[in-house]
C-alpha cells in the first residue's frame, strides 16, 4: 500500500471501517510531527530543552480525492467515532501510513472533522485531521 489508511470499529450501534487514501490533492505530504519539543538558551548560554518527555507524536493533514461512495464511508466512520466519544468510550482510529519513509501504524484520534467538497459526480475532496495517541 502506498498511501494512508484509518480503520475504526464502532463501540455501540455496530460498523467497522477501513478506508485506504492514495489520491491527494497536493504534494505536501500529510504526517509531521507534533512538534511539541524545543530549546532556548539560560542567560548563560547554556542549552535548554523543554516539552514533554515522551517521543513527539505525529500528526496528518489529510486531504484527498475520494470516491463518493468512500466520503460516505468516512463521514460514518466519523459519526460512529463522534458518537462513541460522546459516550465516553476510547476512540483511537487505527491508521497505518506509508506516504513516506518507513510505514508508521499506530493509533490517532480526530482533530479536526472532515470536510467534504464536491468534485464531480463519482469524486469528492475530502480534508481531516488527526493527531497520534
Amino acid at each position: 500500500m502506498a498511501g494512508l489508511a484509518v480503520a475504526y470499529n464502532a463501540q455501540y450501534g455496530g460498523g467497522s471501517w477501513n478506508i485506504v487514501f492514495t489520491d491527494f490533492t497536493s504534494r505536501d505530504l500529510p504526517r509531521a510531527f507534533e512538534n511539541a519539543a524545543g530549546f532556548g538558551r539560560s542567560q548563560t548560554g547554556a542549552l535548554i530543552q523543554s516539552g514533554p518527555r515522551y517521543v513527539q507524536k505525529y500528526m496528518w493533514a489529510i486531504d484527498c480525492m475520494v470516491d463518493s461512495e468512500q466520503a460516505e464511508e468516512l463521514e460514518a466512520l466519523y459519526k460512529a467515532w463522534d458518537y462513541d466519544r460522546a459516550k465516553g468510550k476510547s476512540v483511537a482510529v487505527g491508521i497505518t501510513d506509508a506516504t513516506f519513509g518507513a510505514t508508521v501504524t499506530g493509533q490517532a484520534t480526530f482533530t479536526t472533522a472532515p470536510t467534504f467538497t464536491y468534485a464531480s459526480p463519482r469524486k469528492t475532496i475530502v480534508s481531516f485531521g488527526m493527531t497520534g495517541v
